[in-house]
C-alpha cells in the first residue's frame, strides 16, 4: 500500500480514495507522508467497490487502480492525459501485446475469449482484447453519471453500455502489472480443461453483457444473415414445392450396424466438382445422396442426376444452411452426413464421422481442434465462445459450420430438420436436449475450400462470411439464453 500511495500522490490528485474490506486496518496503514485527502470505505465484495469509490469521488476524472499493482507515477499521468485533455472519455489499458504473446502458442484463457468476442460483436475490434476487466482504467464523471454508478459492478456491461451511448473510448497506453502477468497458462486455459469457478464467474458477466445488449437488438444483434430463404422452410413444413425433383438411386448398406445412411450435398454452380464429390461419396455406401441445387446457372443438375443422386431444384439462392435443412427434411437415412459440393472429401475421412453416429453419437464435428494456428482466427473464436457459454469447452472449436458432420435420426427428429438452417442453433438445441455431441475425426477443410472473394475479402473491417457467421454465433447464444435459465448454465 505504501509504495502505490506514494506513486499516486506524485500525480496530484484532488483526492486518493481507498475502497477496503476492512476500513479501519486500511486507516491505519495510511503513511504519513502522503498529503493528499485521503477517503477510505469499507466493501467486502471487490465488484461493488468500483460503485462506491465512483459515488464519492469529486473530481472530473476518475482512476480506478488495483490495490495490489504498484504503477510508476509518469506511466499513470500517460495513461490519464487524454482525459485531462478532453480528448477521450474513457481510457482503458493496452493489454495486446501481453495477450498475443500468450496465445500465439497456446488456447486463450477464458477471459480473454469472451474479451475479444464483446468488443468484436460491438464493431470495436481496435479494442481487441482490452476491457475494463482489466485495471487500471480511467473513466469521466460525466459518463459514469451517464451510464449510472451501479453498473460499475459488471465491468463489462460498464463497457458494453458506454460504447453503446457514444461515449470516446480508447486503449492506446500500455501498463504491464502483476495482474496481467497472472494470466492462465496453457495447462488451464486447454479446451479439454474443465472450468474453474473463476471462468464460471467471467462467462457469466460477459454473457450477462452480451445478453442485456442482444434484448436491445434482434437475435443475431442486427448481424446479417446471408440472404437465407427462411420462408422457404416454413413453406416447406406445409407443403413440398420445389421447383425441380429427381429421384436418384443408391444401396443398403452393410456396414452400419444394419442403419442406413443419407447424403446432403448443397450444391451453388459446382459443375466442375460435383462428380468427383458424389463418386468418393458412394464409397462410403449411402442409401442416398441428396444434392440440393439453388442459384445455379450452370451444368451441375445434369452432372448430379447423371451420377445417381437424388436432385431438388431451386431457381433462386437459398442461402448459407437452408440447403441443408431441405435435404434433411427429404432424407430417408438413420444417418444424415452433411458434406459441400465444392471439394471432394476422401471417403476415408468420411466414414469415421458416420460409423460414429452409427455406434452412439448424435451429433458428430468435424475436430478442427486438432490443426489448429495461434493465434485463433476471430470464426474460431465465436465457435469456441458459443461452445463455452454450453457448458462443453471440450469441443474446443468444433461446430456444425464446418463439413463435414452428421447427425442421427433420432436427434433430426428431436431438433427438428427446420432448425438445421441455422447451424449454430441446430448445435446448441441438441446440446440443450441432451443429445451426445461429439468431435470425432480431423478432415482437412481449409486448404480444399474455394476462395470466393466477394464473400471472404474486405477492405474494411469483416468480410461478409465473417459478418454472416457473428450473427449465426449470436443467434445461437440468443436461443441458448430464451431456453435455459440464467443461473443453470453451469
Amino acid at each position: 500500500m505504501n509504495q502505490i500511495l506514494n506513486k499516486v500522490q506524485h500525480i496530484k490528485p484532488l483526492e486518493i480514495i481507498i475502497v477496503a474490506d476492512d476500513r479501519m486496518s486500511a486507516i491505519q496503514s495510511i503513511p504519513t507522508f502522503v498529503e493528499s485527502n485521503v477517503v477510505v470505505i469499507e466493501e467486502k465484495s471487490k465488484w461493488k467497490a468500483p460503485v462506491h469509490g465512483a459515488k464519492v469521488a469529486n473530481g472530473d476524472v476518475v482512476l480506478f487502480l488495483n490495490g495490489e499493482d504498484v504503477i510508476f507515477s509518469v506511466e499513470l499521468e500517460r495513461f490519464i492525459e487524454p482525459l485531462l485533455k478532453k480528448e477521450q472519455d474513457v481510457i482503458l489499458n493496452n493489454i495486446d501485446s501481453v495477450c498475443f504473446e500468450k496465445m500465439r502458442v497456446e488456447w486463450p484463457s477464458i477471459a480473454m475469449v469472451y474479451r475479444k468476442i464483446v468488443n468484436d460483436v460491438l464493431g470495436r475490434m481496435d479494442l481487441k482484447y482490452d476491457s475494463m476487466l482489466s485495471m487500471p482504467y480511467a473513466i469521466t464523471k460525466k459518463a459514469i453519471e451517464d451510464i449510472g454508478y451501479d453498473i460499475l459492478q459488471n465491468p463489462i456491461l460498464s463497457q458494453v453500455t458506454l460504447i453503446e451511448k457514444g461515449w470516446r473510448l480508447q486503449s492506446s497506453s500500455a501498463i504491464t502489472n502483476t495482474s496481467l502477468n497472472n494470466m492462465p497458462a496453457n495447462k488451464t486455459s486447454f479446451y479439454k480443461n474443465g472450468l474453474t469457478k473463476l471462468e464460471v464467474y467471467e462467462i457469466k458477466e460477459n454473457i450477462k453483457a452480451l445478453e442485456s445488449w442482444l434484448q436491445r437488438k434482434d437475435d443475431r444483434g442486427n448481424y446479417t444473415d446471408g440472404g437465407r430463404k427462411r420462408e422457404i422452410i416454413e413453406q416447406l413444413k406445409n407443403q413440398k414445392n420445389y421447383s425441380r425433383f429427381h429421384k436418384g438411386w443408391g444401396m443398403n448398406s452393410s456396414i452400419y450396424n444394419g442403419k442406413q445412411l443419407s447424403i446432403i450435398i448443397p450444391a451453388q454452380n459446382e459443375e466442375s466438382t460435383i462428380k468427383e464429390v458424389i463418386l468418393e461419396a458412394r464409397k462410403i455406401e449411402p442409401k442416398e445422396i441428396i444434392v440440393v441445387i439453388n442459384g445455379s446457372t450452370d451444368q451441375t443438375e445434369a452432372i448430379a442426376k447423371q451420377s445417381g443422386a437424388t436432385v431438388i431444384v431451386y431457381e433462386e439462392r437459398l442461402g448459407h444452411d437452408v440447403g441443408r435443412a431441405i435435404g434433411a427434411q427429404e432424407a430417408t437415412g438413420d444417418i444424415l452426413l452433411f458434406i459441400d459440393a465444392d471439394f471432394a472429401i476422401p471417403a476415408k475421412d468420411l466414414h469415421p464421422l458416420t460409423q460414429a453416429v452409427a455406434d452412439g453419437v448424435d451429433m458428430v464435428l468435424n475436430d478442427l481442434n486438432l490443426n489448429l494456428r495461434f493465434p485463433l482466427y476471430i470464426v474460431s473464436l465465436y465457435k469456441y465462445m458459443l461452445n463455452i457459454a454450453c457448458n462443453r469447452k471440450d469441443l474446443g472449436v468444433g461446430s456444425t459450420i464446418a463439413v463435414p458432420h452428421a447427425i442421427s435420426r433420432k436427434c433430426l427428429e428431436g431438433i427438428g430438420w427446420d432448425t438445421l438452417h441455422t447451424a449454430c442453433v441446430a448445435q446448441v438445441k441438441a446440446i440443450l436436449e441432451g443429445y451426445k455431441v461429439e468431435c470425432v475425426h480431423f478432415v482437412d477443410v481449409m486448404k480444399p475450400n474455394r476462395i470466393r472473394p466477394q464473400e471472404h475479402f474486405a477492405t474494411i473491417g469483416h468480410p461478409p462470411a465473417v459478418l454472416r457467421i457473428t450473427g449465426d454465433h449470436l443467434e445461437g447464444l440468443s436461443y441458448l439464453l430464451k431456453n435455459k435459465d440464467f443461473k443453470d448454465l453451469f
